[in-house]
């Protein structure tokens, strides 16, 4: 079934109404893999609101993901959420999405 909200991939929010930079931020200082996320990016069949390209990151180690959404709910803006991920979430990310280097 086609998800149809991110809060329901579960997880935590690690920032509220945040702005591209500080996404972007967040994710190169908590993560050691970062790929950019575009507007309109599907993630377990859910297309990513997002205002702009941003950063997802990804903790291996941990299997968790690192991901923005831009809610359409008054009040919520863009959030960053912690989520857990699969062997084969990495893979989608990495397979479909661009890696960032520093």
């Amino acid at each position: 079934m086609q998800e149809r909200c991110v809060n329901n991939f579960g997880g935590k929010v690690l920032l509220m109404d945040a702005k591209t930079n500080e996404v972007n931020e967040y994710v190169r200082k908590n993560t050691k893999e970062q790929y950019e996320i575009y507007p309109g990016f599907e993630f377990r069949g859910l297309k990513m609101l997002l205002s702009s390209p941003m950063l997802v990151g990804l903790k291996i180690k941990k299997k968790k993901i690192i991901l923005p959404f831009t809610k359409l709910c008054p009040k919520y803006g863009t959030v960053l959420f912690e989520i857990d991920a699969t062997d084969e979430d990495f893979d989608a990310i990495r397979s479909e999405l661009k890696k960032v280097e520093y």
